[in-house]
């Protein structure tokens, strides 16, 4: 396991920063056509590509796991919005507060969430990781299912993450929020072989 501090940078920017109103504004005049945007942090961003089924089998594996360890003690998101500030990302998974009624004129906000993770291939994170941050997301994990490594967030802060733990695939990690419920990051993971 490596342990070291990792202040993620969140200079100002040089360049506009759209607000949610703003960006639905300018998503309705079609600008884009059928390029796929979404807003991040105030930045209209092209979406990457297509998730592939290492993205979807990780996906189900963790809501699984998490549904399995934690049952109703949380509610497992997976690829909805939630609401930062003026942002709405939508992580990949979210766990947060279990009331599903809480939930029906609004997404959940940084205070009802206990956990966000991000699944990527070798892209990293970073201007999500930087929204999380700010909105003081006690704790933020992106898996590489590419390098089987899970990088662990805490300690947030308006300048970052001073906390980053990379964990290899035999590694055992805990949610902040529930310290007593641990699992291998293999666990979610498809396993070597079918890959």
């Amino acid at each position: 396991m490596l342990s070291h501090s990792l202040a993620i940078s969140l200079a100002p920017p040089l360049f506009y920063a759209f607000i949610l109103v703003e960006y639905d504004q300018v998503r309705s005049t079609k600008i884009f056509n059928s390029q796929q945007v979404k807003l991040v942090a105030g930045v209209i961003v092209k979406k990457v590509k297509t998730q592939g089924t290492g993205y979807a089998t990780a996906i189900v594996l963790i809501q699984k796991l998490l549904e399995k360890l934690l049952g109703d003690d949380v509610l497992v998101r997976t690829q909805l919005p939630i609401q930062l500030g003026d942002a709405q990302p939508k992580p990949s998974i979210a766990i947060v507060i279990p009331d599903v009624v809480r939930y029906a004129d609004r997404h959940p906000i940084a205070s009802e969430i206990y956990l966000l993770i991000e699944i990527a291939d070798n892209n990293g994170c970073e201007i999500q990781g930087q929204v999380y941050a700010r909105s003081h997301i006690d704790d933020f994990w992106v898996l590489n299912i590419n390098k089987r490594q899970l990088h662990v967030f805490r300690e947030p802060s308006e300048d970052g993450y001073g906390s980053q733990m990379i964990l290899p695939e035999e590694a055992n990690v805990a949610l902040s929020a529930f310290s007593t419920c641990t699992f291998s990051v293999r666990e979610m993971l498809q396993p070597a072989a079918a890959l």
